[in-house]
């Protein structure tokens, strides 16, 4: 275990390369990057916790949801990738009972007091309730836990649709994993995330971001038994032929005020799956929804039912997506990528707020994208959360500079992102 400065020097002098081409490849030009943004995390570090510390630097990726949009929390099916764009950690452990976390971008500083295990008055919403509850759910799988300091620089874009907040859930996650030996496989991190997010936080999401961005490379889960789900890892390098690029669009819109938005998509599957009988709609069988519309327009309302109906509709795309994906049939794979952009629209409701119609980014960026790819082999989608973030889309190499240029000329410089996947889950890299 090295000093920062130690760190820094090694860095910068080109003696951690392999560990850094490993996650972001050997291009020099990457590598150059990367050498100076880990230099500034570990300067960074200093400026806030002191020179001369021994430190760690840990990885969690965003991703990209390919599929499954809204169904992992019903039971269901999801797909989704790992991409290079991260969040990077600088940790030392103290033995105080306190966690302190910095940061890049945030002019708070979290300082978390361990002895106070319960959800805090004020926390919800905030990063510090996230890393409470991680905490405490470390400490309810009898692992033994204490403070440390960490630095913290996100690439990942902040209510993108990326998914920031499982990576800087996942970071602090493998920093407590780390440090103090817990042991605890990345699945089960995942689960700890999960339940700080949902019983700390207040947000009441499914498991697939977190299990992404522990587990890297493509992830399709079957959900059915969420304490238990059936992970399959598809290596990342198959995803794209060659000729292809995934491409995603920050429309500039944030997530941070839209937790009511995507609770009332959860609260409504679930009314429905209740007036079946059941508690989720993973439990329910599709034929018997159909059978019971009438009624369960009058009971739940059309929006419900819409959203019930694509949770139906995207759960099975999703099988579509995997098989495909299986037997390397991109085509198939990208008609469902489009499917599942209209059913967004149309089903689950989740491209605009509809108590904020003048504001539609993600509305404009997929009719831009329609416009400049449609007949082209491509395909695009909203992905992630939904009503504001980012779009994906699947643009062949010839049209890649002319999509990239549009979509900035709209959204604004930098907010055109070439994506590459990536197969290392959250890990500890230096």
């Amino acid at each position: 275990m090295a000093t920062s400065m130690q760190l820094r020097r090694e860095i910068l002098a080109g003696g951690r390369d392999a560990a850094l081409a490993a996650l972001y490849g050997a291009d020099p030009a990457v590598l150059a990057r990367q050498r100076q943004r880990y230099a500034d995390a570990l300067e960074q570090f200093e400026r806030y916790f002191g020179p001369g510390r021994q430190v760690h630097i840990y990885s969690a990726p965003g991703r990209a949801e390919l599929g499954g949009n809204h169904t992992d929390h019903q039971h269901g099916y999801g797909l989704a990738a790992a991409v290079m764009l991260d969040l990077i950690a600088v940790a030392s452990p103290s033995d105080d009972g306190f966690i302190r976390v910095k940061s890049r971008g945030f002019n708070k500083l979290d300082v978390i007091d361990l002895s106070e295990a319960e959800p805090q008055d004020g926390e919800s919403t905030h990063s510090a309730s996230l890393i409470r509850g991680i905490a405490e759910g470390f400490r309810a799988r009898d692992r033994a836990v204490n403070g440390f300091d960490a630095y913290t620089a996100s690439d990942v874009l902040r209510g993108s649709g990326l998914s920031s907040s499982a990576a800087f859930e996942m970071g602090m996650a493998v920093i407590l994993n780390g440090e103090y030996g817990c042991g605890l496989p990345t699945p089960e991190l995942a689960k700890i995330c999960q339940y700080a997010e949902n019983t700390y936080f207040g947000k009441p999401s499914g498991l697939l971001d977190q299990l992404t961005s522990a587990v890297g490379g493509v992830i399709f889960a079957d959900f059915a038994d969420p304490a238990q789900p059936d992970i399959e890892k598809i290596h990342a390098a198959g995803l794209l032929p060659e000729g292809m690029s995934l491409c995603v669009t920050d429309t500039r819109g944030s997530h941070s005020e839209l937790t009511g938005e995507f609770a009332a998509i959860r609260n409504e599957m679930e009314a429905v799956a209740s007036q079946l009988g059941a508690k989720v709609l993973g439990q329910v069988q599709e034929a018997n929804f159909w059978a019971a519309l009438p009624r369960l327009r009058t009971v739940c309302g059309d929006r419900a039912v819409l959203r019930a109906a694509h949770y139906f509709e995207e759960n099975a795309r999703a099988l579509v997506q995997r098989d495909a994906l299986r037997a390397g049939d991109f085509p198939v794979f990208l008609k469902a990528i489009a499917a599942s952009g209209h059913a967004s629209y149309t089903l689950c409701q989740n491209v605009y707020c509809s108590t904020d119609v003048r504001h539609q980014g993600l509305s404009v960026a997929l009719a831009l994208s329609q416009t400049l790819l449609e007949h082209s082999g491509g395909a695009w989608r909203m992905q992630g959360g939904g009503f504001a973030g980012t779009i994906q889309a699947f643009v062949p190499q010839r049209l890649v500079q002319t999509y990239h240029d549009a979509m900035e000329g709209v959204f604004g410089k930098g907010s055109c992102y070439i994506l590459r996947l990536r197969e290392q889950g959250a890990v500890r890299v230096i």
